[in-house]
C-alpha cells in the first residue's frame, strides 16, 4: 500500500508525535495525540482522542501496528475509555482476517494488504498525487476512495487537500515538510459527527482562526520528531 521505493518514511525509522485541537463551530472541543514508535516486530501508530468543551467527554483510542518493512497492517484495536471494543488481526500464516467485536468473532480469507483507520491518514499524509487524481484504498470490511483536490492556504502555508469517501473526511497537509527527510504536517483534519463537523487542526492554527474560542485545555500543540 505505502510507497517504499525511496525507503522506510522518517516516522516509520525514527518516530514521532503531534498534538491536533478538535474544535466544533469554532470552539474547543478536545484534544487528539498521536504517538509512532518503531518497536520490535512492528511499527506502533497509537491515536488518543479526548472529546470535551462543547461535546461531551469521552476517550477513544486506537492502536495500529504495522509490519516493520513493509508498513503492512498486522493489527489493529480501538475502544472507548478503558475498555476495547474492536481488535483486527491479519494473519498472514493462516491467509485469514481475524475481526473481535463486542464479544463476537468472524474471520475471512486475507487475499490482500489493508489499513486501518490510522494508518489510512498515514498513508494519504505520504501519497504522491496529482490534483484529481483518484485511489480506491482497501480497508478491512470496505474500501475509501480518496481524492486529491486543488490546494488550499491554511493558516498561512499552502495545504494538499484530500477528500476520503464513504464519508466526506477531509485531510489537509503540508505541500512540504517542515524540514528534509521530516513528514509532512496534518494541517487540518474533518469528521463529520452527529453533533457536526469536527475539525482537528495544530493549535496555533486553530487560535488563529476568526472567532475561534478556547476551552477549558488550551489545545497546547506538542511536536517531536525523532
Amino acid at each position: 500500500m505505502f510507497d517504499l521505493r525511496g525507503g522506510l518514511p522518517h516516522w516509520a525509522r525514527t518516530g514521532e508525535s503531534f498534538e491536533l485541537a478538535l474544535s466544533l463551530g469554532g470552539q474547543y472541543a478536545g484534544a487528539q495525540r498521536w504517538s509512532i514508535r518503531p518497536e520490535r516486530g512492528a511499527v506502533v501508530a497509537q491515536v488518543d482522542t479526548e472529546f470535551g468543551g462543547v461535546l461531551p467527554h469521552l476517550r477513544i483510542h486506537q492502536t495500529s501496528r504495522l509490519h516493520p518493512r513493509t508498513l503492512a497492517l498486522l493489527t489493529y484495536a480501538e475502544g472507548e475509555g478503558s475498555r476495547t471494543t474492536m481488535e483486527l488481526n491479519m494473519d498472514y500464516r493462516a491467509g485469514e482476517v481475524r475481526l473481535r467485536q463486542r464479544g463476537e468473532e468472524t474471520d475471512a480469507p486475507l487475499v490482500a494488504d489493508y489499513l486501518d483507520p490510522v494508518s489510512l491518514l498515514l498513508w494519504v499524509r505520504e501519497w504522491s498525487a496529482a490534483p484529481g487524481e483518484q485511489q480506491v484504498v482497501r480497508l478491512a470490511g470496505s474500501g475509501v476512495h480518496v481524492q486529491r483536490l486543488p490546494d488550499e492556504e491554511v493558516g498561512g502555508e499552502t495545504a494538499e487537500v484530500f477528500l476520503l469517501r464513504p464519508g466526506s473526511a477531509g485531510v489537509w497537509r503540508s505541500a512540504q515538510p517542515p524540514q528534509p527527510e521530516q513528514p509532512r504536517t496534518f494541517l487540518r483534519l474533518t469528521q463529520p459527527t452527529p453533533f457536526g463537523v469536527v475539525d482537528a487542526q495544530p493549535a496555533h492554527i486553530w487560535h488563529e482562526r476568526p472567532g475561534a474560542r478556547q476551552g477549558q485545555a488550551g489545545g497546547r500543540v506538542r511536536r517531536r520528531v525523532g
